[in-house]
């Protein structure tokens, strides 16, 4: 994975900072802060790895040719911003089970997001008016994804639930002066996004089918069982293990990569990670139809192939 390895010492550099600011926050949500961040520090064993939100700055190096210096400060509030946003979703997804202590904790996180990037971007500078376009965005996905299953009508607001991320990139190019870069980048960038997004729904759709949660892949097979009543767990599974939905849902994907490659845009490092989202996906969707062909041959020939070495 160079995508990552080639900036493992970066990355150090950014969780150290991150933890030594969370670190100057009033007890208790120092510890609680410390404790929140360690459930996505990458070095940590079993932590959400959101590679794009830490790497993006770096990623993009051989575009703006910023200081490493100035990537590890634009990846460090980007965690930040991560992180408050991230605890936006807790507060919306288990309001039962909340932590009074979020609250604070997200608006200190939200704090330091901004004091990183107000010293280098003025309050008249153009990257405050993609701030205000990525909240609105993000908004708009987490609000109406339901309603306007936007995986079937309008695919790229399935990006926009990340759409913050965004902000290390436009922020990027406004600091080494390539604004007119931020269209086809944010296109660049949506569209990994979108693959991104459906590589989790793919492995949360038991998870997301359980709690009612919006899946773009539980949409696009209630779209092609032409049903109006709610989607059995029977019926999920004979889409993905029988009637290869994975396939068609993996082509998707497929075209993502397809179409990002047309953009021109020298950003080798993200491409290899949308590369590696899509291996992943075609892998599985492959094991799925080599698994159904093997027990079309026969029960003892397909545990034979699972258990013979």
């Amino acid at each position: 994975m160079p995508w990552y390895k080639d900036f493992e010492k970066e990355l150090a550099q950014v969780f150290m900072e991150s933890q030594r600011i969370v670190a100057t926050f009033p007890p208790p949500l120092n510890h609680k802060g410390l404790s929140y961040l360690n459930k996505f520090d990458i070095h940590q064993e079993d932590s959400s790895k959101n590679y794009i939100c830490y790497l993006l700055p770096f990623w993009l190096k051989e575009i703006t040719h910023l200081k490493d210096a100035d990537c590890v400060k634009l990846s460090v509030g980007n965690v930040f911003a991560m992180l408050y946003f991230f605890i936006q979703d807790d507060i919306m997804d288990n309001k039962t089970t909340l932590d009074r202590d979020q609250i604070p904790l997200a608006n200190l996180l939200h704090m330091q997001f901004l004091e990183i990037y107000r010293s280098y971007f003025p309050s008249d500078s153009l990257f405050w008016a993609y701030f205000h376009q990525y909240i609105i965005e993000w908004t708009d996905s987490v609000s109406n994804e339901h309603q306007q299953d936007y995986f079937r009508t309008n695919i790229i607001m399935t990006a926009r639930k990340a759409s913050p991320l965004k902000l290390s990139s436009t922020g990027a190019l406004v600091l080494s002066g390539q604004s007119e870069l931020i269209s086809t980048l944010t296109n660049f960038i949506d569209h990994v996004l979108i693959t991104l997004q459906m590589a989790d729904d793919w492995i949360d759709w038991m998870d997301d089918w359980e709690e009612g949660n919006y899946n773009g892949l539980l949409s696009m097979i209630n779209e092609e069982s032409h049903r109006d009543e709610p989607l059995t767990l029977d019926l999920i599974k004979n889409a993905i293990f029988v009637r290869g939905v994975m396939k068609r849902y993996t082509d998707i994907a497929s075209a993502n990569h397809t179409y990002i490659q047309t953009l021109e845009l020298n950003l080798p490092y993200l491409i290899s990670f949308h590369k590696t989202l899509i291996d992943h996906l075609i892998k599985d969707a492959n094991q799925i139809e080599e698994d159904k062909l093997l027990q079309e041959k026969g029960g003892l020939y397909y545990w034979l192939s699972k258990n013979m070495i």
